[in-house]
């Protein structure tokens, strides 16, 4: 079995820089709110066909962004969890994580991040 070591500021690092990109997800989620208050004014002839339209097209694509930042904090409250794992030893997930590199290999020809960077493929 290998030797698992993470560097933990790395992770932060990794971490500190997906949080700062989630200021878009933010903004994003702002300018729909806009652009929904701006639909409302749409009418033609006194008729609101056109704003109940325009309604109908940003009530599904406005959840995009909330969802989006929430699968982003779940995988970053999972990368910390799997960090904190490894870092105090947790065997269990050592070997866990092990079996998983050796059937990503086995199973779909993909190697450990260690032997792409070491040169063993070019």
């Amino acid at each position: 079995m290998g030797d698992y070591r993470v560097d933990p500021d790395r992770v932060i690092g990794v971490l500190a820089s997906v949080d700062d990109a989630g200021v878009g997800i933010a903004d994003a989620i702002s300018g729909i709110d806009a652009l929904a208050l701006e639909g409302g004014s749409l009418s033609v002839d006194g008729r609101r066909t056109l704003s109940a339209a325009w309604g109908d097209f940003l009530e599904e694509r406005s959840l995009v962004p909330g969802k989006l930042a929430h699968i982003v904090a779940a995988s970053a409250t999972a990368v910390t969890e799997a960090t904190t794992a490894v870092v105090a030893g947790d065997v269990e997930m050592s070997v866990t994580a092990g079996e998983a590199e050796s059937r990503a290999l086995d199973d779909w020809g993909i190697d450990s991040l260690d032997a792409y960077t070491s040169g063993v493929y070019g």
